[in-house]
């Protein structure tokens, strides 16, 4: 990076890279690509990677490992994960290596850290960035990490792996065997040289699909921030053989549970038409896909809707529900809402698109109001309007 370079990519850190692009076009003193690149990632990193973006030093690649790279909130989840269930914090391994997120945050604890990433231009950019932050405990390669991890002779206590989630063709896949590496091809020798195996999966990924295609694992992460998910971490040891424990992540909501507690569960259903003046909770987006419908009723002393309604209620507020929480101001049919202007509208478990039943009570999106269309436990369909629960 040339002084002319680093003086732009100072000057235009918060310009539209488009304008920039054609504005820096014809310009013979700097490479362009490079500049507009260098800015692009660091606004990208403002929001994923902070102390990253803050730091001139750090270089970034073309735009798809930039998409593809985990947040530092995920990736000191993922340290996280290590922490709990490591004794011994000697080696570890990164077989997919990227843009290094996930390896720059969880290799800080251990002693020998390996990053194996197969594109030259991508490691060499990740070795500049470790040496920007002085971290000396790393050693890139530029290599396949399935060979590497096949034939390498040391016991890691950590293994991570984050298979591309693309085809040939560009397009995205969620299926295990879809993804490049297969990593049932050789998770077995995974699980006999390291302690503990991290796999990052597709947050479409099935669940079921995992357990019946994946042995030794021990627990399944749904990670979500904002509401989102964002990954699904599948942890996998030697020693574990069944009943995998689940973990439910929603920024700084936590709910755990094992799969087999989950299917014994008997599930508590409202018997009740009049609702207002309750409590009603909406789980968040890890909870609604780890399908622990029946278990967050029992853990939370709340009741569901209906079997199929994923709404909970209760005659009192519970502060630490992993969830939204809302107070019911009134329950009735859709003709009974047809003035609101602005709603917030939810459909759970209803015979109407969201769409189509907005355009019926002639509302628009935004407010401070929020109506869930659903099903009570008698199979009558009605809308719930709350105000949330801050």
């Amino acid at each position: 990076m040339t002084d002319a370079e680093s003086k732009l990519i100072t000057q235009y850190a918060d310009s539209d890279v488009h304008t920039l692009a054609l504005r820096l076009h014809d310009s013979q003193d700097v490479d362009a690509k490079f500049v507009i690149r260098q800015i692009a990632g660091r606004q990208i990193m403002r929001r994923k990677m902070p102390l990253w973006a803050e730091n001139n030093g750090v270089i970034y690649p073309e735009h798809l490992p930039l998409e593809q790279c985990s947040s530092y909130f995920t990736a000191c989840y993922k340290r996280e994960i290590g922490e709990r269930l490591l004794s011994s914090f000697d080696k570890m391994a990164d077989l997919t290596g990227g843009l290094g997120v996930d390896f720059f945050v969880m290799s800080e604890k251990f002693q020998h850290a390996v990053y194996a990433e197969l594109n030259a231009g991508l490691c060499d950019i990740v070795r500049h960035n470790f040496e920007v932050f002085k971290r000396s405990n790393a050693l890139m390669l530029n290599t396949d990490g399935v060979d590497f991890i096949k034939n390498a002779t040391e016991h890691f206590s950590l293994i991570f792996i984050d298979p591309a989630r693309r085809n040939s063709a560009g397009k995205k896949t969620v299926r295990i065997e879809d993804c490049e590496p297969d990593i049932r091809d050789f998770q077995d020798i995974m699980i006999q040289k390291a302690d503990v195996v991290i796999v990052k999966l597709s947050p479409m990924a099935d669940l079921a699909d995992i357990v019946a295609k994946l042995h030794n694992v021990s627990e399944i992460h749904i990670v979500a921030t904002a509401n989102e998910c964002k990954e699904v971490l599948v942890v996998i040891q030697k020693e574990y053989v069944n009943d995998p424990q689940f973990f439910t992540v929603n920024d700084h909501q936590r709910f755990s549970f094992s799969l087999y507690s989950e299917r014994d569960c008997a599930v508590a259903l409202c018997q009740e038409s009049d609702l207002d003046g309750k409590y009603l909770f909406e789980p968040n987006a890890a909870v609604m896909k780890s399908g622990a419908f029946k278990l967050i009723s029992k853990a939370f002393s709340v009741d569901k809707l209906h079997v199929s309604s994923h709404l909970y209620v209760s005659s009192h507020d519970v502060g630490d529900f992993p969830g939204r929480r809302f107070y019911v101001e009134k329950v009735g049919q859709p003709k009974d809402f047809s003035d609101l202007g602005t709603a917030n509208l939810a459909v759970r478990n209803f015979p109407e698109k969201a769409e189509m039943l907005k355009k019926k009570l002639k509302i628009k999106d935004g407010g401070n109001i929020y109506l869930f269309a659903t099903t009570l436990y008698n199979g009558s369909k009605v809308i719930i309007q709350c105000k949330k629960v801050e």
